[in-house]
C-alpha cells in the first residue's frame, strides 16, 4: 500500500507538471493570439474575406472604417451592394473568377461607396484560399484607398496635357510664318496681319521687353554717335 500511495504521489506530481506545462502554452497562444488578433484589426488597410457567393465571412476593424460599417454588421452581408458604379460590379466577378480559375494573386480597382454614400476609389489584392471546414473556396482580399493617389495622377495628367498644349504652341511658331519684308507684322490663320510682338505673346508663354540695336541707334540718332565720336 505504501509503494502504491508513493507511484500515485509521483504520477499526481507527474500531471501537476504536465498541466503547468499545458497552462504556460495556452497562455502563449493566447498571447499569440491576441498579438495577432490586434495586428490583424490595426492593420493600415483593410482586410476581408469573401467566399463563393460574395458574402463577408470575415473583416477587419479598418475595412470596417473604410465601408463605413459596424464590423458585426457586416457579417454574412454581400460586397456588391458597397460598389458604387455599375461598370463594377463586372470588374469585381471578374476579378473573384480569376482567383479561383489561376489561383495566383490579382489586384484590381474599384469605386466603393460607404453606408452614407460616401465614394471613394479602392484598390483589391486578392488570394483564393481553400476553407478547410466546408471546403468551399474563400478569398482573402487587403483593401486600400487610392483616392489620393488618383487625385495625384489626375492632377499629374492635367499638368501633362497642358505641358502638351504649350508644346503644340512651340511647334506652330516653329513652322513657317507669313511675315510682311517691310514691316514685319505677321499674318495670323484668319488673314489678319499683327505685330510681331502680339502674335508671339498669343501663341507662347515669352514676354518682351523693347530695347534698340546699335546698327539701329546709330541709323536713328547719328548725330548723338557723331558728337560721342568727336569728343
Amino acid at each position: 500500500i505504501r509503494d502504491l500511495v508513493h507511484e500515485l504521489g509521483t504520477h499526481q506530481i507527474e500531471l501537476e507538471m504536465q498541466n503547468e506545462e499545458l497552462r504556460m502554452a495556452q497562455e502563449e497562444l493566447e498571447a499569440s493570439r491576441s498579438r495577432y488578433a490586434d495586428l490583424y484589426d490595426s492593420a493600415p488597410v483593410g482586410y476581408l474575406t469573401f467566399d463563393t457567393r460574395g458574402l463577408i465571412r470575415e473583416v477587419n476593424l479598418t475595412g470596417a472604417n473604410l465601408l463605413g460599417v459596424p464590423r458585426n454588421h457586416l457579417i454574412n452581408v454581400f460586397f456588391t451592394p458597397f460598389l458604387a458604379e455599375a461598370g463594377d460590379l463586372k470588374t469585381f466577378r471578374a476579378f473573384c473568377r480569376k482567383l479561383f480559375t489561376t489561383g495566383a494573386r490579382q489586384s484590381c480597382e474599384l469605386s466603393l461607396k460607404k453606408r452614407d454614400n460616401t465614394a471613394f476609389q479602392a484598390q483589391l489584392q486578392g488570394l483564393a484560399t481553400e476553407n478547410i471546414d466546408d471546403k468551399a473556396g474563400l478569398i482573402r482580399v487587403a483593401l486600400i484607398d487610392i483616392t489620393e493617389r488618383k487625385l495625384a495622377e489626375e492632377e499629374r495628367d492635367r499638368i501633362n496635357r497642358e505641358h502638351l498644349g504649350d508644346l503644340s504652341k512651340i511647334k506652330t511658331l516653329a513652322g513657317l510664318l507669313p511675315i510682311c519684308m517691310h514691316c514685319k507684322k505677321i499674318r495670323d490663320d484668319d488673314g489678319y496681319w499683327n505685330q510681331l510682338e502680339a502674335y508671339v505673346s498669343a501663341h507662347s508663354e515669352a514676354e518682351f521687353s523693347h530695347g534698340i540695336c546699335p546698327e539701329c541707334a546709330k541709323e536713328l540718332y547719328p548725330d548723338y554717335f557723331k558728337n560721342k565720336n568727336g569728343a
